[in-house]
């Protein structure tokens, strides 16, 4: 459980490399995807919005945001089939020749 909890334990030190990242070199360039769970249960009610697209926004310029249908936190558990066509959709659009 201790490596587990020390994820969440380095948030902290995460959002201060992020803020000197962007400094230093500006938002990620590259394509980027975002799943979102249209379900977000804060606060003790279920908050519509995707949070993941909001916050990746903030790092990176080539974003694609998709709101998974009833879904909250443990998106690929609870929508495992939208959540593989999304991945083949966005990979599918963004793959270079690696045989250059």
């Amino acid at each position: 459980m201790r490596a587990g909890f020390e994820y969440y334990r380095a948030f902290p030190i995460d959002a201060n490399e992020n803020k000197e990242s962007l400094v230093r070199e500006g938002k990620l360039q590259m394509p980027v995807l975002a799943l979102g769970g249209d379900i977000y249960p804060a606060l003790g009610d279920n908050l519509p919005g995707n949070f993941a697209l909001f916050s990746t926004q903030l790092l990176a310029e080539n974003v694609t945001g998709v709101t998974v249908p009833l879904s909250g936190h443990w998106i690929p558990e609870e929508q495992p089939d939208f959540v593989t066509k999304q991945l083949i959709n966005f990979f599918g659009n963004n793959t270079t020749n690696t045989n250059q």
